[in-house]
């Protein structure tokens, strides 16, 4: 049998796992299901019977237009490691899985060339017309601070030893982490940015990351900083982010991430000097690496056992 549309319709079967989305990864996510597990691909709510469907794969601004349709759903598999679309969904009946551990390369390269590109001036002395001498900086012997100290940040941590930075890890409760020097809770945030050189947040969409990036953290910063936000928009009180590139207690900004994306032509931060903007491309999702954990998940779903990256619905992540 050959899983798909066409042999739903063919046999008759009522789908019991429904992908949502369009293109290769599609088909390649069929090929990856066995036989006996009807399927099926749709790309708009009441394109399919759903009554019967408990597993839905796809990124969470569609998937929550497709749960409300699914009254027997019992797993969602996000296609994204951000899912604060629709884990308000997860219960004890219904689980939700992260897409997680596959962007710690793309983001440990984002992150740290940047830090290279302004500390080298290579950006400047590439495009330059006139001969441009004088020293660069240097990111060894300073000290990154990454706010989020799960798989992303971890990887961050990890590849920043190579370049001889020190690393400090903001997390929840303050949980020591390998790869980290030390490790700070929420509540001491001050105290975690006190000092740093660099700051990078790879924080989730929660109500508790909030503006944790406002001008109380921004001024504990060692003037001249450098701050990276790879994690999602709403983590930066944006106001205070302009006031301190303004004042230059912050040297430059990186932002991949917004509160509304794509960034409205007439915003602010279009027009802030020594703010860097890029469009949400830190870190492309790989196919490969979509196939690669939904196939154990769904392994270990048909088995019975615990899934990986499973959202907790209070923590929002």
């Amino acid at each position: 049998m050959t899983n798909g549309f066409n042999a739903i319709i063919g046999s008759q079967a009522a789908p019991q796992l429904a992908i949502v989305g369009s293109g290769d990864w599609t088909k390649a996510a069929l090929d990856v299901c066995p036989p006996e597990l009807p399927s099926v691909v749709v790309s708009i709510p009441n394109e399919a019977d759903l009554s019967s469907v408990r597993i839905l794969l796809g990124a969470p601004a569609e998937l929550i237009h497709f749960i409300p349709s699914c009254p027997n759903l019992q797993w969602v598999q996000s296609t994204w490691a951000g899912v604060d679309a629709i884990a308000n969904f997860a219960t004890e009946q219904l689980q939700i899985t992260a897409l997680k551990g596959v962007f710690g390369q793309a983001m440990s390269e984002f992150v740290i060339g940047w830090l290279l590109a302004i500390e080298r001036q290579i950006i400047q002395r590439g495009v330059a017309t006139t001969w441009l001498d004088g020293p660069d900086g240097t990111v060894a012997g300073k000290t990154l601070g990454i706010m989020g100290t799960g798989s992303i940040g971890s990887a961050i941590a990890g590849a920043s030893c190579t370049f001889k930075l020190r690393c400090r890890g903001l997390n929840s409760d303050g949980r020591t982490q390998e790869g980290f020097d030390s490790c700070f809770a929420t509540n001491d945030r001050l105290a975690f940015a006190r000092g740093l050189d660099y700051l990078v947040s790879v924080l989730p969409n929660t109500p508790q990351t909030d503006e944790l990036v406002d001008a109380a953290l921004l001024d504990q910063l060692s003037p001249g900083a450098i701050f990276i936000n790879v994690g999602r928009g709403n983590a930066v009180d944006e106001r205070a982010l302009v006031a301190a590139l303004a004042s230059g207690q912050l040297r430059s900004a990186v932002l991949d991430v917004f509160n509304t994306e794509p960034l409205p032509p007439d915003h602010v931060f279009w027009r802030t000097k020594n703010l860097h903007i890029t469009a949400h491309t830190a870190a492309p999702t790989p196919s490969d690496a979509i196939l690669s954990v939904f196939a154990e998940n769904l392994h270990r779903f048909l088995q019975n056992k615990p899934l990986l990256y499973g959202v907790c619905s209070q923590k929002g992540y």
